[in-house]
């Protein structure tokens, strides 16, 4: 049986989820919900674990898992919800996340020259199941995906690749030599061929001081940044 050949490409970029493509939480459909009847239980239990920062990281080095962290929550439900409730709908909310349209349509742009795109994410294992799931359906046309409002399907059949902490055990800051390096060395690629989209200041700064180039993606909400997007790209483009 022939070994599959890897693309060929002659630049990377790397692009976080959250902060830069979406700002939506998870469990959108009931934290953004005031009438579901869990809204306040569980607004409340997730405000206490998002604050264990500590648990947090462990999620998403993939040392705990989605279930490990709902049996924490303990947000009490009654009969009428089915018992994998909170688990299902955490792989489902992350599929309702809105994504910023225009930076979708940029990277989709850039694609065509040549340029891979890959998701790197520090996320977790609820995400990557989202992801996969979102990946196993048809794959979208250029017709249906032109014009029309990007969901999450739409952006996650753009990545050509994901790198995920749950998968890579490890965060971007801790280790870059981790998390990209080898994927990097499996493309050959280099630092210098690669650039970072980041909201997280220290993730931008470690990427550099790995030989990369960074962008740090501030203001997500209002589209400024995106408006720059281009050129910056493009100048990295010509640089490099």
């Amino acid at each position: 049986m022939p070994s599959q050949r890897k693309p060929v490409w002659n630049k990377v970029i790397f692009v976080d989820w959250h902060g830069v493509l979406s700002c939506d939480p998870f469990w959108l459909s009931i934290l953004r919900n005031t009438e579901h009847p869990l809204h306040q239980r569980l607004n409340d239990a997730t405000e206490t674990l998002f604050s264990d920062e500590s648990l947090i990281h462990d999620w998403m080095r993939g040392d705990v898992s989605a279930n490990q962290v709902i049996d924490r929550l303990d947000v009490k439900m009654d009969d009428s919800f089915p018992a994998d409730y909170l688990s299902r709908k955490l792989v489902e909310d992350c599929q309702l996340m809105q994504v910023n349209q225009r930076l979708i349509q940029i990277l989709r742009e850039i694609r065509q020259q040549g340029i891979g795109i890959v998701l790197a994410t520090d996320n977790m294992d609820c995400f990557q199941e989202a992801l996969q799931d979102a990946n196993g359906q048809r794959p979208l046309t250029t017709q249906s995906v032109e014009g029309a409002t990007v969901s999450f399907r739409h952006a996650a059949q753009l990545f050509d690749e994901v790198l995920c902490s749950c998968s890579q055990r490890v965060l971007k800051r801790e280790n870059p030599e981790r998390f990209y390096g080898s994927w990097l060395s499996a493309h050959a690629l280099d630092y210098r061929d690669a650039l970072l989209l980041d909201d997280l200041e220290v993730n931008c700064r470690t990427f550099q001081r790995a030989g990369g180039t960074a962008i740090q993606i501030t203001d997500q909400r209002s589209g400024n940044d995106a408006n720059l997007l281009p050129s910056q790209i493009q100048d990295w483009y010509q640089e490099t």
